[in-house]
């Protein structure tokens, strides 16, 4: 279009404007209660007892506060705490500050003694998987191997004031504490109405969160509602959350759609696909729904790596992993998700999309699909193809369709047959540690929002990076930085992992929701749903 066009365009727009009021701003509705859906009834509230990814979580992130939360855009706050720590110059000695008046729904005063009291009960539950969270705390190994069930770490000065002695320093410990298993509970309603049972009724469930428990009918339906003069202000415009347990995913779409559930996948359980891809595909064909779809970045991230004890680890093997990467479609495997659900081409690092550590889209030179490149690669790292005779790939149950259809892409881009075996989890991991698999395809699951998360657990199949002086160097140096400081640290190592091709990203997993557009604020980020607190039903 020339230049007179656009500027008729801009007077018709400016006089259309002129003429055309503005979209009235919508309205609430009288009724203000969210229902949402579950696929299985609750087996604990206990936040010291459940984990991510489950129907519990979504619900007790609304009931418990500890000293630090993360809001909706994942950033931490502090919660029961008056501000952050104060940290020792040799970043040993944590000292924590409460705020006066944060109180149990119960009413009951929060002191120092009742964040001791939790802290020291979840270490102890060693049996259950956030104990970790407290290893850092002097005295954890003590509890780790039975000899005692309290942190000689943890003192409380006063009232108000919590401090915690470290075995070494560990910034992104910080992290850690924003986790629901570190919230406080209220000991004297615990020890009232028993260690099992005292999460299970709305006279029970005592957090200091903004919603309580109004109603339960076991295995049918729980009920939340606003904390009456919640000690930090406003709750939001919710009245009430109704939650329902329908186990049948198919009845759920059809509850959905005749407007009797206003989310779907909002309380995900550990099968992670809470909409089945029949559904996603439906709605998003239809211009009516497809609006209804919501996705973001969860949890996981897929990808390959290269044992130490295989023949494509060593540093002279780079050439050769580059090779398998960039043969590597991830656009058509994502828009397949072998693993079932939602996932996305994964060209940003090992950590996914909308967590510390993320590189950025397309920052991963071997994550582009170049077959000719992979070809002249290959053929500079194996002359004479004998390198690439019986390479052997190994993946768990839970990734053999993604493992397969890798294998299928390197038969059809590069003639290169790999012998491929699936197995459970167990025989994998025999298989792995016994030198049986040169590649393997695995995934990493996020516990929190740090990459020392992710260095710490999830590159244990990455160790061409691993052995790079560099890299042990940025890592020790960021694991005492507190994490705004330790970022740049972290991002260069995983800079490190995609220069040695690693442990090649593949796709990232999707979680998805159906959310009726009557409803507003509701969503999620890259690990946990955002707050009932920043809902609202409008008008329809």
């Amino acid at each position: 279009m020339n230049s007179r066009g656009l500027g008729i365009v801009a007077v018709t727009s400016l006089l259309l404007s002129a003429c055309t009021s503005p979209p009235a701003p919508s309205k609430l509705a009288a009724d203000q209660v969210l229902r949402l859906v579950a696929s299985q009834d609750v087996q604990t509230l206990d936040p010291a007892k459940t984990h991510q990814p489950t129907v519990e979580l979504s619900l007790i992130r609304n009931v418990f506060g500890g000293l630090y939360r993360f809001n909706d855009n994942l950033a931490e706050v502090p919660d029961l705490a008056s501000g952050m720590p104060e940290v020792s110059a040799d970043g040993l000695v944590w000292k924590f500050h409460l705020r006066t008046n944060a109180r149990f729904s119960n009413g009951d005063s929060v002191t120092a003694a009742d964040v001791l009291y939790s802290w020291n009960r979840m270490a102890a539950l060693t049996a259950y998987g956030s104990s970790y969270i407290f290893e850092p705390v002097a005295g954890f190994s003590a509890i780790d191997s039975g000899q005692t069930k309290t942190l000689s770490g943890l003192t409380a000065p006063d009232d108000h004031t919590v401090v915690a002695r470290l075995t070494a320093p560990a910034g992104w410990w910080i992290v850690e504490l924003g986790l629901w298993a570190a919230a406080v509970i209220d000991k004297k309603v615990v020890g009232a109405l028993g260690e099992d049972a005292w999460w299970s009724t709305p006279e029970g469930l005592i957090g200091t969160g903004p919603f309580r428990m109004s109603k339960r009918d076991p295995g049918h339906s729980l009920d939340f509602e606003p904390v009456p003069s919640w000690w930090d202000g406003p709750t939001g415009h919710l009245k009430r959350v109704h939650v329902d347990v329908v186990t049948d995913q198919a009845a759920q779409i059809d509850r959905y759609a005749a407007g009797g559930i206003d989310i779907v996948g909002y309380a995900p359980t550990d099968a992670i696909a809470q909409i089945a891809d029949e559904t996603v595909k439906r709605f998003r064909s239809d211009q009516h729904t497809a609006n209804d779809l919501y996705l973001r970045s969860w949890l996981r991230t897929s990808h390959l790596g290269f044992p130490g004890s295989g023949r494509m680890s060593s540093d002279a093997d780079l050439v050769g992993r580059r090779a398998l990467s960039l043969a590597l479609d991830r656009e058509r495997l994502a828009a397949t998700c072998f693993e079932g659900g939602e996932c996305a081409p994964a060209t940003g690092g090992l950590i996914y999309k909308g967590l510390a550590g993320y590189l950025g889209d397309s920052t991963d030179p071997n994550a582009k699909h170049d077959v000719s490149a992979a070809k002249t690669l290959l053929g500079s790292w194996d002359p004479d193809g004998s390198r690439r005779k019986s390479l052997r790939m190994g993946a768990p149950s839970r990734y053999g369709a993604l493992a397969g259809e890798v294998k299928t892409e390197w038969q059809a881009a590069l003639g290169l047959n790999v012998e491929l075996e699936v197995a459970d989890g167990g025989t994998f991991g025999h298989n792995a540690s016994a030198g049986r698999y040169d590649m393997v395809v695995v995934a990493f699951i996020a516990d929190f929002d740090s990459p020392q998360n992710w260095f710490s657990g999830g590159t244990n199949w990455c160790p061409a990076a691993l052995r790079n002086p560099q890299m042990t160097t940025l890592l020790g140096a960021a694991d005492k930085k507190l994490p705004t400081d330790a970022l740049e640290d972290y991002k260069q190592a995983g800079r490190l992992l995609l220069d040695a091709a690693a442990c090649p990203p593949l796709v990232y997993q999707q979680g998805v929701y159906l959310i009726k557009p009557w409803v507003r604020g509701a969503g999620g980020n890259a690990l946990y749903e955002y707050s009932w607190t920043s809902i609202s039903i409008i008008e329809h």
